[in-house]
């Protein structure tokens, strides 16, 4: 359960490129959003020293279980993580790892990952995940209600359009430029089912490399947005009668060899996959209702849920707690051999928690031997199979009766993480919508 301390040892200080004069320790809160202290050049050598870091008051970020009166944390660099921004080459990120004390802070999402990583590749399932961020482009319009940035992004099935791709090329050839400077290789962007939304696909890692990416990667979208005038969101449903976001995640397995442990040309389902990873799904479904306050940790993530489709005529996201190939009403999607897709997945979520808890899933359906039953053809339907969620505060308590979630992220970090989202709850339940005012106001 522990993880090793980056204090242990002496951190090399890594070499800055020329341009850059500031360097940014970061770290996430329990929502993924991210932190940092910012360091003038000549002082992020004392950060990697011993003893050195980035302190914060974790009492200032959610999820941290600490209160005014404790000690602050400490961020400790890891060098290897250090990027130049491409579009502020003034400024350089490196992400750490949380102290508390001596010790490694329970609640830090990325060291979670982290050693969740490392007992998955003890078993020889090293995590292999990518991710697919979808993302909404808005402005407010003159009475302050948020539109598609792209005011002639109207068509009500605008999947693939070119022409309103041409029209926000500006935005997203930027960030595009961005990935590919980071050596994120890019291998497609288009318009998604929603006016104004997006997707970017880019190649796959290390289950925390893809984590720090999706994490850095949301900033970068979000600030080059802001120099163009547009508002990016990740919020999973931003507009009413519209798709929502999701953050769909790939994943497969690397073994000590460098083979895919996943994948098996003979078959007999005809998916590609092993009995291996067939565990590994089996035990992501077996735990897909706790799994959803990870994967999908808002309030507004089950309005992509239970979406009705809105203008498009489908909602894209899954209901049904099921496997199939090719097919994307299905939660667990497999789409080649060798690999599968978790769409029950939204683009807000903190990608360290979701891919722990997802590994976490696979590993406990691999050790008890499940096996996922034959994958399900044609449109999954939610009638006589499991059915994921309605609302966040059915996941969180779902996930606070899952030991293995429990186990496996650690009891202080999942305590915190249900005391925050549960307080996240309360807050909605305390407003009143227009629709309820203009609904039930004159009823009785």
């Amino acid at each position: 359960m522990s993880t090793p301390s980056p204090l242990s040892g002496t951190i090399e200080v890594p070499e800055l490129p020329d341009e850059v004069q500031y360097v940014a320790v970061q770290w996430v809160d329990v929502h993924g959003a991210s932190k940092a202290k910012i360091m003038p050049r000549a002082a992020f050598p004392d950060a990697c020293a011993p003893g050195g870091g980035a302190g914060f008051a974790a009492f200032a970020n959610h999820g941290f279980a600490r209160g005014p009166e404790h000690p602050e944390f400490l961020t400790v660099p890891d060098p290897s993580t250090l990027l130049q921004l491409p579009h502020r080459p003034e400024m350089a990120v490196v992400f750490g790892t949380v102290m508390d004390g001596d010790a490694v802070a329970t609640c830090d999402a990325r060291s979670i990952l982290a050693r969740v990583q490392a007992m998955a590749a003890e078993r020889g399932l090293a995590p292999i995940a990518g991710m697919e961020p979808e993302f909404f482009l808005l402005r407010e319009n003159e009475s302050g209600t948020l539109v598609p940035y792209d005011a002639l992004d109207v068509l009500d099935k605008p999947c693939y359009d070119l022409k309103a791709l041409l029209r926000v090329s500006p935005v997203l050839t930027e960030i595009v430029g961005a990935m590919e400077t980071l050596e994120w290789p890019v291998s497609a962007l288009d318009h998604e089912d929603a006016n104004g939304q997006y997707e970017i696909n880019y190649m796959h890692a290390d289950a925390l490399t893809t984590a720090d990416r999706f994490t850095l990667l949301r900033t970068i979208i979000a600030d080059i947005a802001d120099r163009h005038g547009a508002i990016a969101t990740f919020m999973p449903k931003p507009l009413a009668g519209r798709t929502g976001s999701g953050g769909h995640v790939h994943m497969s397995a690397q073994a000590d060899d460098g083979s895919n442990p996943f994948a098996d040309d003979g078959d007999p389902r005809g998916l590609g996959l092993s009995r291996t990873a067939y565990s590994f799904i089996a035990g992501v479904l077996d735990h897909a209702r706790a799994l959803s306050a990870l994967a999908m940790p808002t309030v507004n993530s089950y309005r992509r849920l239970y979406s009705s489709g809105g203008i498009s005529g489908a909602s894209w996201a899954p209901d049904a707690i099921v496997y199939g190939a090719n097919n994307r009403t299905v939660m667990l999607r497999v789409p080649g051999s060798g690999r599968f897709e978790n769409r029950a997945v939204d683009a807000a979520c903190n990608p360290y928690l979701a891919l722990a808890g997802m590994v976490a899933a696979g590993l406990d359906g691999v050790e008890r031997g499940l096996d996922p039953g034959a994958p399900m053809t044609g449109m999954a339907q939610p009638l006589g199979v499991p059915t994921l969620p309605r609302t966040l505060a059915e996941a969180l308590d779902v996930l606070e009766l899952d030991t293995v979630m429990r186990d496996a992220l650690g009891e202080e970090a999942i305590s915190e993480f249900i005391a925050v989202k549960r307080a996240e709850w309360g807050s909605y339940m305390e407003s009143v919508s227009a629709w309820e005012q203009n609904t039930y106001l004159r009823r009785t």
